[in-house]
């Protein structure tokens, strides 16, 4: 158990969130003195030594099937989220000290750079396009002929609201296999702080508080939901308080990152960014922008040649800016402690932190710039037709021939715990089935097979 002291009147809630249980337990005795890891860093090393993981390295950030190299994936995104979220939450276990928290900042930093790590794994081919398609496949198809015909609500809902981060927490605790329950066999503490949206998809408000705007779970995954939940005392919709630094995490790592790939993809040019980005107005997001944008383009690279000065400016710009919103994000974390403590915070850290309108700038550029423009529209088409086929094949194979042996093969259904019993219908197991098998898909793979299966390429 995790040592927590002091005069904070969360301790023992903090005992119980930085649990080291695990919901398999551990096979491994007689572990070696020269290993001086933690149980926490273990988990790190689990995520990072996992084929899911690895498979992140050919899954879009924001430009699927993308041949230039300097460009993120979600693999290069995720390691620039967990260094972020580490800091965040040594930051923030120092920072709490003032208020007779303590905390160990190596144990909090490790427990949120191992969420940030699986924060995106979860993701189907072509990010959130990805998910799009496979949401409006389901809803296309549910109750049309003979194809899953489902009446339970919350079924529907998983299927057609199909989530990421949902698949996040299903690919960490049953489908990264080893051949033990549990999948990865993570500690509770980081699974908890993975689970960014508590509720199930029938419980969605997408209007309302930030834990409910999406889901966090599929049904068939509602029984080790509920045990991850005990085990680190929360309850309702409430979220592990380290969940806001992972999210500020993410917010701000790809606010910075990907204003770099656009530029130097030449969707934005510097003075639409320089444009945007001078319209700030708070004193240390003004003086971030002045300070490390401006002076840098027209003195520390005025000798440069004009494209690479420009992209050397935004660099630096890009560099001190996401370091200082971290300082920011662990004050706003500091200044929302009680209310994220008694689960009644109800945004994000970014959207109260001192630097917000710089954040909201960064995004803004995305957002008009970059989301709408022709290039990124015509590989959501592609998304949208590429799933489509692979589920449409998928399902039909599965219905027409469930225990053919090259079905229980390919695609497989998702082993069981020990002693666990699903309480679903046919049909839900048949889509969960398919939604397994496409979501695991790499970009490239899922365009090769998708070509193979509609007559496009012919060379297997």
């Amino acid at each position: 158990m995790a040592k927590h002291s002091g005069n904070d009147k969360y301790t023992e809630i903090w005992r119980a969130l930085m649990s080291p249980t695990r919901l398999r337990g551990t096979r491994v005795h007689g572990r070696s003195p020269l290993d001086a890891r933690t149980e926490f860093e273990n988990d790190f090393d689990r995520v990072i030594f996992s084929s899911s993981f690895r498979r992140l390295r050919n899954k879009a950030q924001v430009f699927s099937l993308e041949r230039h190299d300097f460009v993120r994936t979600r693999l290069t995104h995720s390691v620039e989220v967990s260094t972020v979220g580490r800091s965040l939450g040594e930051g923030a276990a120092a920072a709490l000290k003032s208020k007779g928290t303590s905390l160990n900042p190596r144990d909090v930093g490790t427990v949120v750079a191992t969420a940030c790590l699986l924060h995106d794994i979860g993701n189907p081919p072509f990010g959130h396009s990805g998910e799009r398609a496979i949401g409006t496949w389901f809803d296309r198809n549910i109750d049309a002929g003979k194809l899953l015909k489902l009446g339970d609500g919350q079924e529907r809902a998983d299927l057609t609201t199909f989530e990421g981060n949902a698949q996040a927490l299903r690919i960490a605790t049953r489908l990264q296999w080893s051949g033990q329950d549990y999948g990865m066999n993570l500690t509770v503490a980081s699974l908890s702080a993975l689970v960014k949206y508590p509720c199930s998809s029938s419980e969605v408000i997408p209007k309302g508080p930030k834990p409910l705007k999406k889901f966090g779970y599929f049904r068939s995954d509602e029984a080790t939901f509920k045990k991850i939940r005990s085990e680190t005392g929360l309850d309702g919709n409430r979220r592990n308080p380290l969940t806001y630094l992972m999210e500020a995490a993410d917010d701000v790592a790809y606010a910075t990152g990907d204003i770099e790939d656009v530029l130097k993809k030449g969707f934005v040019d510097y003075q639409t960014i320089d444009e945007i980005l001078g319209g700030v107005k708070s004193r240390e997001s003004k003086e971030c922008v002045e300070k490390f944008l401006h002076d840098p383009y027209q003195n520390d690279f005025s000798n440069v040649e004009p494209k690479e000065r420009r992209q050397l400016a935004v660099q630096r710009f890009c560099q001190m800016a996401l370091r200082l919103m971290m300082k920011s994000v662990i004050e706003a974390f500091v200044d929302t402690y009680e209310p994220i403590m008694n689960g009644t915070f109800p945004g994000d850290l970014v959207g109260v932190m001192s630097m917000k309108d710089l954040h909201e700038a960064l995004t803004q550029i995305m957002k008009v710039h970059v989301y709408s423009h022709i290039e990124i529209a015509d590989r959501e088409q592609t998304a949208r037709n590429v799933i489509s086929g692979l589920l449409s094949a998928i399902v039909e194979e599965l219905q027409d021939r469930p225990n053919d042996p090259i079905a229980r093969s390919t695609y497989r259904a998702a082993p069981l715990h020990q002693g666990e019993s699903l309480n679903v219908t046919a049909n839900y197991k048949i889509a969960q089935r398919a939604c397994d098998y496409v979501s695991g898909m790499t970009d490239g793979h899922a365009l090769a097979q998708y070509q193979r299966i509609s007559g496009m390429r012919v060379n297997f």
